[in-house]
């Protein structure tokens, strides 16, 4: 298991009681479980906005394909036994 590290962070007070508040109504049990699910989401976002930008710049470039539902399923069936698919990256 990865080392795991203790960081401590000053709140206002204000922002404390909306963080117990969020804790009770979303379902979290600790103050760093719901931290821990902040993160994660906005590693979520950061990912999907690498993504968009790498997206837009083959756009830009031309280079790009029209994808078709033929070519999901034979990407899902790739998927699915664990191969990549000739044209397909």
């Amino acid at each position: 298991m990865p080392e795991t590290k203790i960081l401590s962070i000053p709140v206002p007070p204000a922002m404390e009681v909306f963080i117990h508040e969020r804790i009770a109504t979303q379902g979290f049990h600790t103050v760093s479980e719901y931290v821990r699910a902040l993160i994660r989401a906005d590693q979520q976002r950061a990912a999907r906005e690498q993504l968009e930008a790498k997206l837009l710049e083959a756009v830009e470039r031309g280079d790009y394909r029209e994808v078709t539902p033929e070519f999901w399923q034979r990407l899902r069936n790739a998927i699915d036994r664990g191969i990549h698919v000739q044209g397909e990256s």
